[in-house]
């Protein structure tokens, strides 16, 4: 077993298991899951001390439903086993239509999944309007998890979300995670840029699917391409990565969330990879920059210019012993 849970899927689940489920309307009937209550959660294996300690990081106040998440919880609804759960989240109810926020309050705590990662996969696992917070205080976490105790969460509210959403959207965080991890440090990459890309290519399939009902496999190839080649990522990622993304969407156009709300689905996409934009555009904007083809033009004429003094140099030398 693992030594240690990963807090995505404590957190994930903890809202899961604590949801109120409410009726909201935006131009139509449909039903679709909101939080009532802020809740804050505690790893099954928190003392009270710790427990005392995750709360003030969390800034969470007494008034909180406190929720204790245990092993048989995690491993009942993720399949998984672990050998310690400490993770902890803080889960507050936006208004309808506000989407989905995230902020990892321990960051050197977790060492795999990013903001931007967690945010994306629990919009395509259908978490609508909920502002959440993790933490992991006791000890280091990856991070890297899965969201699949969500589905059993939203049963038991009468709100039932699809399993296979579910299943995707944590196969969709551990990708991107992998996909980062990659290419850390690599020129004309960044996280921010690669999410926000991703985001991108789910409110565009979005959009597909509202006008056209039906999203094919060629248009969300073609979605893929045109976007990373618009980001100035279609360079940097290897033709592995690329597949990878192309599942990633394939699964997205699939999905019940999008099939349920393509319009809803797309404001909260949407809205996330403008708040993604306001907060790192910077980054952004370095990667869309760096790999333009003007540049690549001028760092390959700077990389031909350096083997050409090379080659006459040794050219030289060699003429010395002739």
């Amino acid at each position: 077993m693992k030594k240690v849970i990963g807090t995505v899927a404590t957190t994930i689940l903890s809202l899961s298991l604590t949801s109120n489920v409410s009726l909201a309307t935006e131009n139509n009937s449909e039903e679709k899951p909101e939080l009532k209550e802020d809740v804050i959660t505690y790893g099954g294996d928190l003392n009270q001390s710790q427990k005392d300690d995750v709360k003030e990081k969390l800034g969470a106040k007494d008034s909180y439903k406190s929720v204790d998440i245990s092993l048989s919880d995690v491993s009942k609804y993720t399949g998984v086993n672990y050998d310690h759960i400490y993770s902890s989240s803080v889960i507050e109810p936006k208004s309808f239509g506000s989407g989905v926020d995230v902020e990892i309050v321990t960051p050197d705590n977790i060492t795999k999944v990013t903001e931007a990662q967690y945010t994306n996969a629990a919009i395509s696992a259908g978490i609508q309007n909920a502002k959440i917070k993790v933490a992991s205080t006791v000890e280091p976490t990856t991070g890297d998890g899965a969201l699949t105790g969500i589905v059993k969460a939203y049963a038991e509210e009468g709100n039932e979300l699809n399993p296979e959403d579910v299943k995707n959207a944590n196969q969709e965080m551990s990708d991107l995670s992998d996909i980062n991890e990659q290419n850390k440090g690599k020129d004309g990459y960044n996280d921010a840029a690669m999410n926000n890309a991703v985001a991108d290519m789910k409110e565009q399939i979005a959009d597909e699917k509202s006008n056209n009902d039906e999203v094919s496999e060629d248009k969300v190839r073609s979605i893929v391409d045109d976007v990373l080649k618009e980001k100035g990522l279609d360079k940097v990622i290897d033709d592995n990565q690329r597949n990878t993304i192309y599942n990633i969407m394939v699964n997205v156009s699939n999905s019940n969330a999008l099939a349920n709300d393509p319009d809803g689905f797309k404001k909260q996409i949407g809205d996330y990879k403008g708040q993604l934009e306001k907060k790192s555009g910077d980054l952004i904007d370095k990667v869309k920059d760096l790999n333009t083809e003007d540049n690549r033009n001028f760092l390959m004429k700077i990389w031909d210019a350096i083997v050409d003094f090379f080659q006459k140099l040794i050219q030289s030398i060699l003429n010395l012993f002739k």
